[in-house]
């Protein structure tokens, strides 16, 4: 293990030419490399770290990024342990997991699905348990579903409204850790790229060895994430590139300031048509629908090059990241096919389990047992047949950086659903898709054309 840090340690006296190798193909676009480089030399240019000052060689942006190497063992021993089945294999050691929406109206009506996240943040706020919340809010607020994120930092309840909505487009949010390194107590919501990020730079200020070794990213994390009380984690199957989304919309001849649908992210108003007959997988479905009535699907096979950042495909969270002290989503949140508008909860950390279990005996959160079973059997063979090969075509995209899928990926993957299998058992055969058709296959291609690939330290 020592000569494994040591090793990354010598990488990492290339400078920021050491980190070119990971932003090739590896980087998540988190945003922590600027954050850490004490030459303010690194920029985000349409969210891809650049070079635009002089690089001293300190290697601080290598050694903090989650790309370069990831301390597993060190994370593991921290957040994890032994996992014990398959459900904390899958999503981690959890002290509760259930479903829930926002209680109160206009916390459901402007957040993202059921508002879960949003009705947390405002509450942490509103009862001073942190001081300030480090998150994205929309560009465009005067659209109602806008992918144009930016950080803002939330320090009282009507300010982490602002905030809410789903952001589909990859943002560095950790380049803007400063804005809250002066705070006793904050919380960060983030991406599981964000979430990598915060715990490694975690370790490393508090872990002995690597903070001995890695000095001086060790003090640059007590300014940082001195105050740090809990990360937020938001599930992902992927995010999309910088603009990508406006390319779609332009395919289409859509304004984003019409857009009442994107994906899952839906104006409640549409949730009527339950009652006429469509059931939730219609709203996880890739389509978009404006206020006009125009109704368009999609799907993202067709947009790859402009949407799909190969960093997302090389992403070992599968989703859900374990490392979060709590994870909010969709997928595993219905009960019932006639069903939409509630959110996925797994808790780690019991203080916001004790959050929680407040916010809903004061009627601010709707929560419900999570459907954990249902086609589980089905959902294991499907999964056995789900094949582990290159159907992305990776290694054209290694070669060429441009995307050529096999004519034999399935457009729609992990979308449509028939309620066969529902809740728990969908999100874990949407973590094997992640897993075979790209994880696995993406990091076989990086392997064999002789690039960089994270390293997970054991």
């Amino acid at each position: 293990m020592d000569n494994d840090y040591q090793k990354h340690l010598k990488r990492s006296q290339q400078g920021f030419q050491a980190l070119q190798k990971v932003i090739d193909f590896s980087c998540s676009r988190c945003g922590l490399c600027a954050a850490v480089c004490p030459k303010q030399a690194i920029t985000l240019q349409e969210t891809i770290p650049t070079l635009t000052g002089d690089c001293n060689n300190c290697g601080f942006c290598y050694q903090a990024c989650p790309r370069s190497f990831f301390p597993v063992e060190k994370a593991r021993q921290r957040w994890l342990g032994p996992a014990r089945g398959e459900f904390e294999q899958r999503v981690g050691r959890c002290v509760d997991h259930f479903t829930s929406r926002a209680l109160n109206d206009e916390i459901y009506e402007k957040a993202a699905t059921g508002g879960t996240t949003t009705a947390l943040l405002h509450y942490l706020l509103e009862k001073k348990i942190v001081d300030a919340v480090l998150h994205l809010e929309s560009i465009h607020q005067d659209c109602f579903i806008c992918h144009h994120a930016r950080t803002r930092v939330s320090l009282t309840p009507d300010q982490a409204l602002i905030g809410a909505g789903s952001k589909n487009q990859v943002t560095p949010i950790l380049n803007d850790l400063k804005k809250v390194a002066g705070y006793t107590s904050f919380a960060v919501v983030g991406l599981s790229c964000h979430v990598e990020g915060l715990r490694k730079l975690q370790i490393i200020k508090e872990d002995p060895e690597l903070r001995n070794l890695f000095k001086g990213v060790a003090k640059i994390a007590d300014r940082l994430i001195g105050g740090l009380k809990f990360v937020i984690g938001i599930n992902c199957f992927s995010a999309t590139k910088y603009g990508g989304i406006d390319k779609i919309y332009d395919h289409f001849k859509v304004r984003e300031a019409d857009v009442i649908k994107y994906a899952e992210d839906t104006k409640k108003s549409l949730y009527q048509v339950l009652n006429e007959g469509k059931t939730f997988s219609w709203f996880v479905q890739d389509n978009i629908m404006t206020r006009q009535g125009d109704f368009y699907t999609f799907h993202y096979v067709d947009f790859l090059d402009a949407v799909i950042p190969m960093g997302c495909m090389v992403c070992p969270s599968y989703i859900v990241s374990r490392l979060a002290d709590v994870s909010i989503g969709v997928t595993a949140a219905e009960t019932k096919l006639k069903e939409f508008g509630y959110n996925s909860v797994f808790v780690r950390h019991p203080d916001l389990k004790t959050v929680l279990d407040r916010m809903a005996a004061e009627n601010r959160l709707l929560k419900r047992p999570m459907l954990d079973n249902k086609g589980k059997l089905l959902r294991k063979f499907v999964e056995k047949v789900i094949p582990a090969k290159d159907l992305m075509n990776f290694e054209a995209y290694v070669r060429t950086g441009q995307w050529n899928p096999s004519e034999k990926l399935q457009r729609g993957t992990g979308s449509a659903q028939s309620g066969a299998i529902l809740g728990l058992q969908r999100l874990f055969l949407a973590q094997t898709v992640k897993k075979k058709l790209m994880y696995g296959p993406a990091v076989k291609a990086l392997e064999r054309a002789g690039k960089h690939i994270t390293d997970y330290v054991d």
